[in-house]
């Protein structure tokens, strides 16, 4: 018997939808981290590609049985216990200003009152990536990943904060659950911020996709300082 919510079983079985480029026979990204257990998310647009042999099928003409489909599953909760990836890494140093961790290997500089998970707002993986995919494709691809995001937040009310990383997961945010989000500037940060609510959640985010963005160390921990004033006073 399978150890998981029945969403997210349902989820991993699903089949794609056709002309999205979806890479064959990977297994959507459920989250990452315990979002059980998770007090805060930070939400992504879709995964950049597998990074681990368990976001593949392991069976022939990419079929799933059970033990496939637990073993993906646990392997999405360790996640952080496993592996470190440099998306993450940055994410991580936002999470500790907001007085949050993904925990793992992740939590390096003691505890933290909450624990928080990875969310991405289409779950399949694509090839090209996100930049890359015809626009049909990705309104496609938002369309069938929607349901699943809403079901992780519903399932899940413990989750209390969302923080956005890069423009355009918080402008295929806004279009996609008709909101809007308060956005300014500031002098020095180097990114936008946007403040606001969705899905009953509060929501934090910038403009800056933390990866691969110029901004400067310096800059960097002014903008995880100024989110966690923000978490902690209000927008």
């Amino acid at each position: 018997m399978l150890n998981m919510p029945n969403y997210v079983a349902q989820r991993i079985v699903d089949s794609p939808p056709d002309g999205c480029c979806v890479v064959p026979c990977t297994v959507p990204q459920i989250g990452e981290g315990y979002v059980e257990a998770a007090r805060v998310a930070t939400i992504g647009i879709n995964p950049h590609g597998p990074r681990s042999r368990k976001e593949y099928s392991p069976l022939g003409e990419c079929a799933m049985d059970e033990i496939g489909i637990q073993s993906a599953y646990d392997d999405k909760r360790r996640y952080f216990e496993n592996r470190t990836y440099g998306y993450f890494t940055h994410l991580e140093k936002i999470l500790n200003a907001c007085d949050a961790t993904y925990g793992g290997l992740y939590a390096r500089h003691g505890p933290r009152d909450y624990l928080a998970a990875s969310l991405d707002v289409v779950q399949w993986c694509t090839d090209p990536l996100w930049a890359g995919l015809p626009d049909d494709a990705r309104q496609t691809l938002l369309g069938d990943g929607r349901r699943f995001f809403e079901n992780a937040l519903g399932h899940n009310p413990n989750i209390h904060l969302l923080l956005g990383n890069g423009r355009s997961v918080v402008e295929q945010l806004e279009r996609s659950f008709g909101t809007r989000f308060d956005r300014w500037t500031e002098a020095g940060l180097g990114t936008y911020l946007y403040c606001g609510e969705l899905l009953e959640r509060r929501f934090i985010g910038w403009s800056a996709f933390l990866s691969n963005s110029r901004m400067t160390k310096a800059q960097r921990a002014q903008l995880a300082r100024r989110v966690g004033e923000l978490y902690c006073n209000g927008c």
